[in-house]
């Protein structure tokens, strides 16, 4: 999956932030603890007249998941 990539002061400045009403920016850290933004054409439009616009401007990368935590074991079941 191809996202745009943040550096931490670029996350810490847009985390959350809402882009009106209903829409709020997300992002994630990937397995190198890299932090990534995803926006497609849609998103697009939303941002055009916000002032995070500059997030799809960015250099893209592959964001590669961090592994799920191992599923909890039940010692009661044998």
């Amino acid at each position: 999956m191809i996202g745009y990539i943040l550096t931490q002061e670029q996350y810490d400045q847009v985390q959350g932030q809402f882009i009106n009403p209903y829409q709020f920016i997300n992002c994630v850290q990937d397995i190198n603890d890299v932090w990534f933004f995803f926006g497609n054409e849609q998103d697009k439009e939303a941002f055009k007249d916000t002032e995070y616009m500059w997030l799809f401007d960015l250099p893209q990368g592959e964001y590669i998941p961090k592994p799920s935590p191992p599923f909890p074991h039940d010692n009661r079941i044998q």
